[in-house]
C-alpha cells in the first residue's frame, strides 16, 4: 500500500495543473491581503475629523430616539433581537481601524472558500484525467486490486486538500497579524481566528473530497466543474427564495452552504418567518441556530455516503 501511495503522490504533483493551481491560489491570497491592509490601516486626521462630526450627530440622535425606534419595531411584529438598536461603534464610522478579529475573519473566510474551489478542481482533474485518457485502466493492470487503488487515490486527494487548507489558513492568519502589528493595532481575538482557520481547513477538505468523488463518478473534470456551478446556482436560488418562502427557510439546516458556514464560523443562524406582513421587514420571524456539531455531522454523513457510492461504482464500472 505504501508503494501505491507514493506513486499516487508523485502522479499528483507531476501534473502541471497542480502547480499552476497552487501558484494561482497563493497569488490571490496575497492580493487579498491588500484589502486586509486597508481595513487595518488607521484613518487619516482629515478622515477622522469628517467622520467624528457625523458620528457625534448620529450618537445624539440614537440616544434620543433609539427606545422609540425599538418600540415601533416591536409593535410591527419584529423580535426583540431583530429590533435591538445597538449603540453605534466608532469603527463603523471610520474613526478607527477595523479590529484584527473582524479583518482576519474576512480573510480566513475568503481563503477557505477560494482554497476549496482550487482543491476541487485539482482533485477532480487528478482522477478525471486518468479516466478520460485511459491511464487508470493501464494502472489497474499493474495494481489489479480496485479497492487499494481507490483507497490510495482518495487518501492522497484528502491529504492534499487538508494540507492546502492548513497552509492557506496559517498564511492568512500570519500575514493578517503582521499587517495589523505594522500599523500598531492589537491582535484582538487571535486564538479565535486561529481556531477558525483550522476549521477552514475542513471546509477545503470537503471541497477536495467532493471534487474527487464527482470526477470519478462522471469520468470528467469538466462535468464536475459544471455540477459545481449548477449547485451554486441552485443554492443561490434557494437563498433568494428564503427571503419570502417558509419552505425555503426550513431547508436551511439541510443546505450544504449553511452547514459549511456552521463548520467555518463555529455555528451559524437562519431566520424562519412565523407570520405575515405587508412588507418583508415587517414579517414576524424567529432566529434559529445551526451548530458546529450539526455542520460536522451533516458533512460526515454526506461525505460517507458519497465515498461509499463512488467506491461501489468504481469497483463495477468499465474504465477501459
Amino acid at each position: 500500500m505504501i508503494h501505491v501511495l507514493r506513486a499516487e503522490i508523485r502522479r499528483l504533483f507531476a501534473r502541471r495543473l497542480t502547480l499552476l493551481a497552487l501558484l494561482g491560489l497563493l497569488a490571490l491570497i496575497g492580493l487579498f491581503q491588500l484589502q486586509v491592509n486597508q481595513l487595518v490601516t488607521p484613518p487619516s486626521a482629515e478622515e477622522v475629523a469628517t467622520s467624528q462630526a457625523e458620528y457625534q450627530e448620529y450618537v445624539k440622535d440614537w440616544e434620543a430616539n433609539h427606545e422609540e425606534w425599538e418600540a415601533e419595531c416591536l409593535a410591527d411584529g419584529g423580535s426583540a433581537q431583530d429590533c435591538a438598536s445597538e449603540r453605534p461603534e466608532p469603527s463603523d464610522w471610520g474613526l478607527a481601524a477595523l479590529p484584527y478579529k473582524d479583518a482576519a475573519s474576512i480573510a480566513v473566510t475568503f481563503g477557505a472558500y477560494l482554497g476549496g474551489m482550487v482543491t476541487l478542481v485539482v482533485t477532480a482533474s487528478f482522477i478525471g484525467a486518468e479516466v478520460t485518457t485511459g491511464s487508470l485502466a493501464n494502472w489497474l493492470t499493474f495494481v489489479p486490486d480496485r479497492r487499494r487503488v481507490f483507497t490510495s487515490k482518495l487518501l492522497v486527494a484528502t491529504a492534499f486538500s487538508l494540507l492546502v487548507g492548513l497552509a492557506v489558513g496559517a498564511l492568512t492568519v500570519a500575514v493578517s497579524a503582521l499587517l495589523t502589528s505594522v500599523h500598531g493595532q492589537p491582535l484582538t481575538g487571535l486564538p479565535d481566528i486561529a481556531a477558525m482557520a483550522a476549521r477552514g481547513s475542513l471546509v477545503v477538505t470537503v471541497f477536495g473530497v467532493v471534487g474527487f468523488c464527482l470526477a470519478l463518478l462522471t469520468g470528467s473534470t469538466g462535468a464536475t466543474i459544471g455540477m459545481l456551478l449548477g449547485g451554486v446556482f441552485v443554492l443561490y436560488v434557494r437563498t433568494i427564495l428564503a427571503f419570502s418562502s417558509r419552505w425555503a427557510q426550513r431547508l436551511s439546516p439541510w443546505s450544504p452552504d449553511v452547514n459549511l458556514q456552521a463548520v467555518l464560523n463555529k455555528g451559524t443562524t437562519y431566520v424562519v418567518s412565523t407570520g405575515t406582513g405587508s412588507e418583508i421587514y415587517e414579517v414576524p420571524s424567529v432566529e434559529k441556530t445551526v451548530s458546529l456539531l450539526h455542520g460536522l455531522g451533516y458533512w460526515a454523513v454526506v461525505l460517507g455516503l458519497l465515498i461509499t457510492i463512488t467506491s461501489l461504482v468504481f469497483r463495477r464500472r468499465d474504465v477501459t
